[in-house]
């Protein structure tokens, strides 16, 4: 009869074997590490280049997250708008928008947020310009470059 740890050993060994191989054929994975990604989509910008455009006369930031998060916390003076609320929000900021004369910076809570892009598609069709989203987004704000 084997010793209980030895069959303790053999399951974990097992286990491990069995998440590996799902982990390797999943079409999805996520990385096993976190690392710095310097690759920006088209129409994003980097915290850094937004501070360059904040130093040069401002922006307007727009929070396109959940009202839940942006409750939570937000970059100082953003406004609130998501599609989930987008109509009565859009109500809202509609006089903001239409005084606004410096470039747009969107962001939601993802390294790579569709949610960012999309609402900055509606803008542009609204006639808005110079419309950005914050590469990395609000994990980009909150990881210390933001603060």
């Amino acid at each position: 009869m084997k010793s209980p740890l030895g069959q303790a050993a053999v399951l974990v060994a097992l286990s491990a074997g069995a998440g590996w191989a799902s982990y390797r054929l999943h079409p999805e994975a996520p990385a096993l590490y976190l690392h710095l990604d310097t690759r920006v989509a088209e129409g994003e910008l980097t915290l850094a280049q937004v501070r360059v455009m904040e130093a040069a006369g401002g922006v307007l930031w727009i929070d396109a997250r959940a009202r839940s998060e942006f409750e939570k916390g937000h970059v100082p003076g953003a406004i609130l708008l998501n599609e989930q609320e987008w109509e009565s929000l859009m109500f809202e900021a509609v006089e903001t928008l239409s005084r606004n004369d410096k470039p747009i910076i969107i962001y939601c809570d993802a390294q790579r947020c569709d949610a960012s892009h999309r609402l900055a598609e509606k803008l542009r069709d609204l006639g808005q310009s110079e419309i950005h989203v914050l590469a990395g987004g609000w994990n980009a704000w909150q990881s210390g470059q933001g603060r």
